[in-house]
């Protein structure tokens, strides 16, 4: 029985900078029906006013490809956070990378739950993504979404955001259905029990147990499946 969502934000929920009405209705009747919902994503604490803004209420947020754990007001259920010095080793990576056109810099940074990085195409960001895993990969994880590169401490990551989330709620690992669409969304869609969208990458196509169109027809089926009610 499917008791928790957890999706991906861009590409995934909100698809060519639109959210489909019908998204809203389904995981209103899922929430209703006594479903958790909620949003796994690279983004950081800002996305708390982006949600808000589009008038969609979740239940927890992934944030920063799962290093914070929190809930809508804002509390945090659990963090990981990225040393001092691990971050300013990455800081000297990505500057001596001739291809990098934004990286995050230590001393503009006033705590260091997550590193990030841009390049100008997706196949430079997996390139710098399997260095960095490569050179750190004992105390950082990279994980790459478009053409950026997202960083968490070791251990941190999508999969373990949910998990977290499941622990929070009391759930069983079997009981979320997670949905996304890039290279950052994978390891959690075959890790459990995953859906990419139809227009995800190609690589994330051929590796998910599961291809739906979209997230609502999804949500319905579950509430068809799970025949329970909120109490």
């Amino acid at each position: 029985m499917i008791q928790l969502i957890a999706t991906d934000y861009d590409g995934t929920f909100c698809r060519n900078g639109q959210i489909d009405p019908k998204y809203r209705t389904s995981i209103c009747d899922f929430r209703r029906a006594g479903g958790l919902f909620g949003f796994v994503t690279g983004r950081g604490t800002d996305f708390f006013r982006t949600v808000k803004e589009q008038g969609v209420t979740a239940d927890f947020f992934c944030l920063y490809n799962g290093s914070l754990l929190a809930l809508p007001d804002g509390t945090t259920v659990k963090e990981y956070r990225i040393p001092r010095e691990d971050f300013t080793a990455l800081e000297a990576f990505f500057a001596a990378s001739p291809t990098a056109r934004y990286f995050d810099r230590a001393t503009d940074a006033p705590y260091y739950p997550h590193y990030y990085a841009t390049y100008g195409t997706p196949e430079l960001a997996l390139a710098a993504a399997e260095e960095v895993n490569r050179l750190y990969g004992d105390r950082v994880t990279a994980f790459v979404n478009g053409v950026h590169v997202n960083i968490g401490k070791k251990g941190s990551s999508k999969t373990q955001g949910v998990l977290d989330a499941l622990d929070w709620f009391g759930l069983p690992k079997e009981s979320a259905a997670v949905f996304g669409d890039d290279f950052n969304d994978l390891d959690m869609i075959v890790s459990l029990n995953g859906w990419a969208v139809s227009s995800a990458r190609p690589a994330v196509l051929a590796k998910a147990p599961h291809v739906c169109e979209g997230i609502g027809a999804a949500a319905a089926q579950f509430i068809k499946e799970n025949r329970w009610s909120k109490s």
